[in-house]
């Protein structure tokens, strides 16, 4: 019944669209840096528009763009940048593809331009609705790594996964962040075992930007997107600074080293880029009492090397490698090190990862086909983690290999566009606790097609699916569907439906269980999980004062689980269910948001979300546990002239959340059903000179703490021993501080 009313609503909202808008022709190209020698190379983020309208576009890192037509007549087409010389292009009717070249000599002299770059915005050109945080987003806060740069997005919660390991974890929707897809430059990278500490593997000093999409993604991404997906875009070797350098330290003794070089080689044509990431907390913190470390000791090191080959108009090529050790110690660590620990008897968890990474995304141009390309996605994986937790050891080491192949072409004209191709996921897994030994194998090779419907800027139709061979689980057949229209000149509709499918890795994914004295109970053989979502956004600009705007966007999402690995924590206050689906699971996720220019010198973001979030545990349908249903942010920055000064504050209200059923150690700290609601406030100052910044801050101003994180904590080898109820902050009041310098290109 489902799928007949996917196939109808999509359907019915393509015959709709379709008819009821014009059709619209566009112009497609590409603006090139024209150098002294002669080289034409394509020049990212360059504006293109029409001359005499507010119609415009940017190009993207390849230096193409795609722009609607204005009028039957034609018009005329310009292209800048700062630092180059305007090129203004007539463009007749009929021409569909178009080259402009910019030179260098557009300089002023000693006067500096600057145009202030807003920390987030929702993209109008993409078919799925995507909130992007730029570089400036991301140096609103410390932001030491990935998990640490959602603070200003109410779309994505992050937390504590418990009060031992510091492991982190996002929520989407109001589901776990296991189902959304986190890659980097359209590459997986916490598939698996990763999931648990994969969000702390990413520098925030490396990355560009993040674009968060919310809903089923493209199947040519894969099965696996059922909420969102995240994706990480990192520096890239031919646009990046020669060389940066971050210094970062707290009061609470977190310190860490970020610095990267980029060097352009062979004529532009090879480009390389060298990131290097060194932290440690060495400071031990117990304020709430408890003989429990707030946050575990860790010693970190980072590599990534980077490398670009362009042959302009032939082929592209980026691939590189990065290698990580990550090491942790956390329990009742106050006064010794782990090895004394252990010999008194006390709770202590290590744990030793090793993750190396390589990868290589190539495309080839075909030139006598238009835009007619082949990309190719290849990535391998090693992760290896040892770990103790209190007297149980727990062993866990994943082989991956990840491919991609992509063809694109048009059907006709522009208007027109599909992908097809294949993949192949493979991953080893071998994991051990306590007693048992669980090695597995998976195999996914899979075929995808994909159709796209744009014939211009105002309207974006697509329609795709998948099939997957799992050698676990059979054939999984995956059907996606998204629009775009422009119902206003300032208003935009997109609509999102279809399946997400996932295998789970019941321990990786829920650390919280292995700090716990509970007893695992499984039932039956796991199948895989598989849900169903669909999603609607409007988006509306309005235009203000003085060329500034303001944009509002309101979204409702639903998703519907046909089986979920369920962990119940209600059944029992010292056992743990671990089954499949026994009844209904369900997310509906709404949510509001506000963003505005209000001078030139002060902005504001203001969002709503709530969610409604429910699950068959206990034999009954309840609120999942450790869910927040509301959720406030209000976000105001200030800059002064030309961004000397820069002010950020970040106020966020964390409704409640219900608690598992009948803990007793939960009903003696005073708990009842529900957690409490709770404030929490980020600031952040930052004083920018010619080649450097300085910035310090606070974090958690309001000190709020989840107070008994860890239950039971006098008796941790005990009945009612429990740090994974943890639905508040950790740790309390942060101060920091560090500077940021950098060498321009």
């Amino acid at each position: 019944m489902k799928r007949l009313l996917f196939a109808a609503v999509c359907g019915i909202l393509s015959v709709f669209v379709t008819t009821l808008l014009p059709a619209q022709k566009f112009v497609q190209g590409v603006v090139k840096e024209h150098k002294p020698d002669g080289q034409q190379l394509p020049l990212p983020y360059a504006s293109v528009y029409w001359l005499g309208s507010t119609e415009g576009t940017v190009t993207d890192e390849s230096g193409k763009f795609k722009i609607r037509l204005p009028s039957r007549e034609g018009g005329m087409l310009v292209a800048s940048f700062v630092g180059y010389a305007n090129d203004t292009l007539e463009v007749t009717p009929g021409r569909t593809s178009v080259v402009l070249l910019l030179s260098a000599g557009a300089e002023l002299g000693q006067v500096e331009i600057r145009e202030r770059q807003s920390g987030s915005y929702i993209s109008t050109l993409k078919p799925v609705k995507t909130e992007v945080i730029t570089t400036a987003g991301l140096q609103k806060l410390a932001c030491c790594n990935l998990s640490e740069s959602f603070e200003n997005s109410a779309t994505v919660d992050v937390g504590y996964a418990d009060a031992v390991t510091g492991a982190r974890q996002i929520q989407m929707l109001g589901l776990a962040g296991v189902y959304s897809q986190l890659m980097v430059e359209n590459i997986p990278f916490t598939r698996g075992l990763g999931s648990a500490f994969g969000l702390t593997y990413i520098p925030g000093t490396w990355m560009e930007s993040i674009q968060i999409s919310k809903g089923t993604s493209s199947v040519v991404n894969g099965y696996e997107s059922t909420t969102g997906q995240i994706n990480a875009e990192f520096r890239k070797p031919w646009n990046t600074d020669k060389f940066f350098l971050n210094l970062y330290g707290s009061h609470e003794g977190r310190l860490e080293v970020n610095a990267h070089a980029s060097r352009v080689l062979s004529e532009d044509k090879l480009s390389t880029l060298v990131l290097a990431h060194a932290s440690m907390q060495l400071g031990r913190h117990d304020m709430n009492h408890d003989r429990f470390l707030d946050q575990p000791l860790t010693r970190q090191i980072n590599l990534s090397n980077r490398w670009s080959y362009e042959k302009h108009g032939v082929t592209e090529s980026k691939f590189g490698f990065s290698v990580l050790l990550d090491e942790r110690e956390g329990g009742q660590l106050l006064d010794m090190n782990s090895d004394e620990a252990i010999e008194k008897g006390n709770y202590v968890v290590t744990s030793t990862t090793r993750r190396v990474q390589v990868y290589d995304k190539t495309g080839f141009v075909f030139r006598n086909m238009e835009n007619t390309s082949l990309g190719l996605i290849f990535s391998g994986l090693y992760y290896d983690m040892e770990s103790v937790f209190g007297r149980h050891e727990y062993q866990a080491r994943q082989l991956g290999f990840y491919g991609n192949a992509i063809f694109q072409s048009q059907i006709v004209n522009p208007a027109h566009t599909y992908n097809a191709g294949i993949s192949l996921m493979y991953d080893n897994f071998d994991e051990s606790y306590r007693d048992s030994i669980s090695d597995r194998i998976e195999s996914v090779p899979g075929v995808f097609a994909q159709y796209t419907y744009s014939p211009g800027e105002t309207l974006s139709i697509i329609a795709g699916a998948r099939l997957d061979q799992h050698s676990n689980y059979g054939t999984l057949f995956t059907p996606r569907f998204h629009f775009k229209v422009s119902i206003a000149p300032h208003t935009i509709l997109r609509g999102s439906a279809g399946k997400g499918f996932r295998s789970a890795s019941v321990l990786a994914e829920n650390t919280g269980m292995l700090v716990s004295a509970r007893q695992f109970v499984i039932r039956g053989d796991f199948r895989i999980e598989e849900a169903w979502n669909y999603g609607l956004n409007i988006t509306q600009t309005v235009d203000l004062a003085e060329k500034r705007e303001a944009v509002f966007s309101a979204d409702f999402y639903r998703t519907d689980f046909i089986n979920q690995i369920i962990v119940d924590l209600d059944q029992a206050w010292n056992r743990i269910i671990i089954s499949n689906l026994d009844g209904k699971s369900y997310s509906n996720s709404f949510q509001v948001n506000a963003d505005a220019a209000i001078t030139d010198h002060f902005s504001i973001t203001a969002a709503y979300r709530l969610n409604d979030v429910r699950v068959t545990t206990a034999g009954m349908l309840q609120e999942r546990a450790l869910v927040s249903r509301h959720k406030g942010l209000l976000a105001v920055s200030y800059a002064s002239r030309f961004e000397k000064w820069k002010a950020d504050l970040t106020t966020q209200y964390h409704g409640r959340s219900r608690l598992p059923a009948g803990v007793p150690h939960l009903e003696h700290a005073g708990y009842g059903e529900y957690s409490p609601d709770f404030v929490t406030m980020h600031l952040q100052l930052t004083r920018k000179f010619k080649k450097w910044d300085a910035y310090a801050g606070v974090e958690n101003l309001t000190n709020y703490m989840q107070h008994h994180p860890v239950l039971g904590a006098d008796n941790p080898f005990e009945e009612g021993f429990d740090a994974g109820i943890i639905w508040g902050p950790v740790t309390g009041r942060m101060f920091y501080g560090g500077i940021r310098y950098t060498v321009g290109r």
